[in-house]
């Protein structure tokens, strides 16, 4: 009996002494139009907008206060009607989108940009050498600063590989900026590769890699005032890719470190590699998200996670599977997800958290 009475007593001790664990996130998955398969999202203020594909057709709905409003779509070219979405940037009063389907004899993307028009979003058709043709790359992402809309992505290189490239519009034409010369330019000495691209006010952040010397650095590209500056990444060990970006008051990057996950934040030329995020693999197809402010989703194993950077982690109750995106607008949390990393698979499913 004593004995007894002494393991209860420890027990008793060790149960106070130890915290309960943190409280999940619980999600509730988002409804929209009949047959409507997420693949893409974008704050936009006080709305949601989701690009989406519907029969093999693409789509944009408004998300706001739990309607949906479904934007009317206009193609200009047959690729466009047909065309899947690769990138989604929106604010307050405009949405820019790349679109691509594959075609033609060697099967390359027939890249498609869509803005917002008077009475929706239309397709802006463009002369084939535009995007295509001799040296043509990919379109990487569709990007709004307040000096006015840009889309990033490659081209053949005057020097090696491919280049980092920059478009730019007059309003419906597009227009290819030359690389060389610039940090942008890929030379024998340092190939350069973009993942991704967001807007920071009047800035342009690109997350990328150059190779150099053997050694996969991750870096960041900064435009600003019509000229680019390269920021390699610290802390980047021996193999280091930075894929995601987006920005609010700072930047935050995510991609990998020896295989690893890794999160930098900053801005212009000051950025710090985040300690003590979660241990989780990342592959050569991964695209994990970039935090949104302090809060990081993340996929292990098939589960959603989320953690505080500051430190703290819970699991989510809903979505499942592979995360692709995420957004916030005001005080709800949105996280699209699905089976794989493959944002094109139609078998996304979008959820929120939050009130209401």
């Amino acid at each position: 009996m004593r004995l007894i009475a002494v393991v209860l007593a420890l027990l008793l001790v060790a149960s106070c002494g130890s915290a309960p664990p943190p409280a999940r996130m619980r999600f509730t998955q988002v409804e929209l139009p009949p047959g409507a398969a997420p693949v893409r999202i974008a704050a936009a203020g006080d709305e949601l907008v989701v690009a989406v594909s519907t029969d093999g057709k693409p789509g944009i709905v408004r998300h706001r206060d739990g309607r949906n409003t479904e934007v009317p779509l206009t193609p200009a070219t047959g690729y466009g009607a047909e065309a899947l979405w690769y990138s989604l940037a929106a604010n307050d009063g405009e949405i820019l989108a790349i679109g691509g389907k594959r075609g033609g004899a060697h099967g390359n993307v027939r890249w498609s940009v869509w803005r917002t028009t008077g009475t929706g979003v239309a397709e802006q058709p463009q002369a084939f050498s535009t995007f295509g043709g001799l040296g043509a790359g990919d379109l990487v992402d569709a990007v709004l600063p307040r000096t006015g809309p840009l889309l990033v992505g490659t081209w053949q290189s005057h020097s090696a590989g491919s280049d980092p490239s920059v478009w730019t519009t007059d309003g419906s034409i597009w227009t290819r900026l030359s690389s060389t010369g610039t940090p942008l330019e890929s030379t024998r000495a340092a190939l350069k590769f973009p993942m991704a691209a967001t807007a920071h006010g009047a800035d342009v952040v690109i997350a990328g890699w150059q190779f150099v010397k053997g050694v996969q650095q991750p870096v960041v590209w900064t435009l600003r005032d019509g000229s680019a500056t390269l920021t390699p990444l610290p802390d980047a060990g021996k193999l280091g890719n930075a894929m995601t970006v987006t920005c609010a008051d700072t930047c935050s990057v995510a991609g990998r470190v020896d295989g690893r996950l890794a999160v930098w934040q900053g801005s212009g030329n000051t950025w710090r590699r985040v300690p003590d995020v979660p241990e989780v693999p990342v592959g050569d197809k991964d695209r994990p998200p970039p935090p949104l402010g302090d809060t990081l989703v993340y996929s292990e194993r098939g589960n959603v996670r989320i953690a505080t950077l500051s430190g703290g982690t819970r699991d989510a109750v809903g979505p499942t599977g592979v995360v692709t995106g995420v957004a916030r607008v005001g005080d709800s949390f949105y996280v699209l997800a699905g089976p794989s990393n493959d944002s094109q698979d139609n078998n996304q499913t979008l959820w929120r958290a939050g009130p209401g």
